[in-house]
């Protein structure tokens, strides 16, 4: 009778449990929120340092150091390509997904297709495709493997786009410096002659009549022409300053040339002609001398960046092997760590937990278990 009656009030406190304890949400996409519904309870077991993770879940508004791939639960940012457990993604194309452990598998089985399929056996081989620059000018779609699909044209840094939108060639400054030469005078613009004006025929006087001299200010007004100065012939020079003075011939005003607009194609060919002198290179140069780094040098130094926190997880330079996969496909220990470092690198102040990619791999590597016993099994056609 004990033991019924025990049995009984276990199954009752069990029921009762059931019906107390919330039915479990399904994880939706918001695409207001650019974020999955679930993603502050995916943190708490998915994400280190604890202490940050478990701030994220518990603020009441997201914190400036959650980056937008934790509220897609994807730390490391992979693009969209039908994954596993994939319900939406945000404007750039960034995955989300419904579980964090669902992006750490996609983000093994993508090292793996990486580096089995693709041969990008290196740290920067592999940076460069999976985190490409971002302000380079639109190119042509290739062929790549799925998570870091290229559209068929590229295009501009958005920080470039929101600051010109209408071009970098239309922004105030460049028409300023278009219409300005250097030190910012106003480039004078060829304008056609104006016509002289008709003089108005002097009224006589009782006595002579008013006489206008032409290089008084009245016959400046009246539009007349002014009467070119006379060249004055200079004296000889003594026997003691030959060659000095003497040759020097005096040019008349309508030899001038008048004030012509800017011809960029003259201007150009002009200075074709002059003689070209040795140049250094810019890297012999001192730093204080070198020109500016381009639009996207940035990129580079992030890359390189990139590249070498995660060749420094293993111990290797960012063009060594990383030596991720054996020649079989099966995973080796150095696999866990890059991952680690590429999710820090993607999160800034979080990063995955070692307990979410080793049962990453974990799961990985008994897929691939299985799949191979599979076709083992299978016999040989004939």
């Amino acid at each position: 009778m004990v033991r019924d009656g025990a049995a009984r009030v276990s199954d009752g406190l069990a029921a009762v449990s059931a019906l107390a304890a919330p039915a479990r949400e399904m994880p939706v996409y918001r695409p207001e929120a650019r974020s999955v519904s679930n993603w502050r309870s995916e943190t708490k077991a998915g994400l280190l340092p604890v202490s940050l993770a478990w701030t994220a879940w518990a603020a009441p508004t997201d914190p400036a150091f959650v980056a937008r791939c934790v509220k897609l639960n994807n730390y490391w940012c992979i693009k969209r390509a039908r994954w596993d457990g994939e319900i939406g993604g945000d404007q750039e194309g960034h995955t989300g997904f419904a579980t964090a452990g669902q992006g750490a598998d996609a983000a093994v089985s993508l090292l793996r297709r990486y580096y089995g399929e693709y041969g990008r056996r290196s740290a920067l081989a592999i940076v460069r495709r999976w985190a490409p620059a971002e302000c380079a000018a639109p190119v042509a779609a290739r062929a790549v493997g799925p998570g870091r699909a290229a559209s068929p044209a590229r295009p501009a840094s958005p920080a470039l786009a929101a600051l010109a939108p209408q071009g970098i060639g239309r922004t105030l400054r460049a028409r300023f410096l278009a219409s300005h030469g250097r030190g910012g005078a106003p480039r004078r613009v060829a304008r056609a002659p104006a016509r002289p004006v008709a003089a108005p025929a002097a009224r006589p006087t009782a006595g002579n009549a008013l006489r206008v001299q032409p290089w008084s200010a009245l016959a400046r007004m009246q539009g007349r022409p002014r009467q070119p100065a006379r060249a004055v012939k200079a004296p000889p020079l003594p026997t003691i300053a030959t060659g000095i003075g003497e040759t020097a011939r005096p040019v008349a005003p309508a030899a001038i040339e008048p004030v012509r607009a800017l011809d960029g194609a003259r201007l150009a060919a002009e200075a074709a002609a002059l003689p070209t002198l040795a140049v250094a290179p810019a890297s012999a140069l001192p730093p204080s001398l070198r020109p500016p780094a381009p639009l996207c040098g940035s990129d580079e130094v992030r890359i390189q960046n990139y590249a070498a926190h995660i060749a420094g997880s293993v111990g290797v330079k960012p063009g060594d092997d990383l030596g991720l996969f054996t020649p079989e496909g099966r995973a080796t220990e150095r696999l866990a760590p890059v991952l680690l470092a590429m999710s820090a690198v993607e999160l800034g102040a979080l990063r995955a937990s070692p307990a979410l990619v080793a049962a990453a791999i974990a799961r990985a590597e008994a897929e691939r278990g299985a799949a191979s016993r599979q076709a083992e099994a299978q016999p040989a056609s004939p």
